[in-house]
């Protein structure tokens, strides 16, 4: 895959690891609630949705996309530096969904139904994730948010370096016909919906259930974040059988109850380590399923990230209003009961993996 396209998914990934380390100092420094505070992540999704889903639709991955998808980056994350409020924030994060929606479309639609070229796609967040957590942490302790969004606009402007390798037409898909889903392709998108709805709600959270219910530090806790990336990445490049996605899920949903349940430092620390492997180990064998139930899989990639991003944007809202009551049992539940209907979900498409029902052999003539 060529490098230019892993910098510009490794850009976005970069930005959506620094979020959950944001919103307790945005918090303090707009003089908000926290659970107020997972607005930003859901305007900032709610732009990954609008471009996801359109790009596909309007666009080609082609020079002048992946040059704007570095200037939106770098536009949006400078006004975040410089954002006097929660309203002026909101909107920045915006922009920035959507320069990150490209990017991950941009990727995506090039890997989508290659096993190789997915495990390189998938594989480029839990790397960035052992790099960058313990850095935003300690700018964070050093230095006001504003600090960190010029390191994310820079982050965000490093793909334009490679623009060159990008191509100025796009001769793989002339056509500009798009194709409807099949049933069960439906069927998995709204799986995958459902998997970060619930995922997200507790996930986004992570930082501030380590530090404020179990009373960890914040460099502990991303060095547990930066744990959850390493053991993701083998997970991302596994190259034999997965098994089915819906299993991973249903274990990621177990995990989803326990996390901001049970308020023990080493359970949460196990918990949220588990997490990047199973998680990691469900959306490729995911992928590869919606992949295989689709009659034009490249046409899914986008729809893929654009569901995906829809359930991020309600999952911070739905955990952020049991969160802001210290309802963080009720937020694990909740997650989890997301979360098993997903897995169910899936496990229904792919049932024909199970079916060990075998024709019997026809009886011979004349057989008694």
């Amino acid at each position: 895959m060529r490098p230019a396209v892993l910098a510009a998914i490794a850009s976005s990934t970069a930005v959506f690891t620094a979020t959950p380390f944001l919103l307790r100092p945005l918090a303090t420094e707009f003089d908000v609630s926290l659970g107020s505070m997972g607005w930003i992540s859901a305007t900032q999704l709610a732009g990954f949705v609008v471009a996801s889903w359109g790009a596909g639709r309007f666009l080609r991955p082609v020079r002048w996309v992946f040059v704007t998808i570095g200037v939106l980056g770098i536009a949006a994350n400078v006004a975040s530096a410089f954002a006097p409020g929660l309203l002026s924030m909101s909107g920045a994060r915006f922009v920035s969904g959507i320069s990150l929606g490209l990017a991950a479309w941009f990727a995506w639609q090039d890997a989508f139904g290659d096993t190789e070229k997915t495990g390189d796609v998938a594989v480029a967040g839990p790397l960035v994730g052992v790099v960058l957590a313990p850095i935003i942490t300690a700018l964070l302790d050093r230095y006001e948010p504003d600090v960190v969004f010029f390191v994310l606009a820079v982050i965000a402007g490093s793909p334009l370096l490679l623009a060159g390798q990008v191509t100025t037409t796009d001769r793989l898909r002339p056509h500009v016909t798009r194709h409807s889903s099949t049933r069960a392709s439906k069927a998995v998108l709204v799986a995958l919906g459902l998997v970060t709805l619930g995922g997200s709600s507790v996930f986004v959270y992570a930082a501030a259930i380590g530090t404020d219910f179990n009373g960890m530090s914040p460099v502990g806790v991303s060095l547990l974040y930066s744990a959850n990336s390493i053991v993701a990445i083998p997970a991302a490049k596994w190259s034999g059988r997965r098994g089915p996605a819906g299993m991973w899920f249903a274990i990621t949903a177990v995990l989803a109850v326990t996390m901001p349940s049970v308020h023990v430092p080493f359970v949460f620390g196990a918990v949220l380590v588990a997490w990047g492997f199973v998680f990691f180990m469900g959306i490729p064998a995911a992928f590869a399923l919606l992949a295989s139930k689709s009659q034009f899989p490249e046409e899914r990639a986008g729809d893929a990230q654009a569901v995906m991003a829809l359930g991020r944007v309600f999952g911070p809202l739905l955990g952020g209003v049991a969160i802001g009551s210290d309802a963080t049992t009720r937020m694990g539940v909740s997650a989890g009961a997301i979360m098993l209907c997903a897995a169910g979900l899936m496990l229904y498409v792919d049932r024909d993996r199970f079916d060990f029902r075998t024709t019997a052999a026809p009886s011979a003539p004349g057989g008694g």
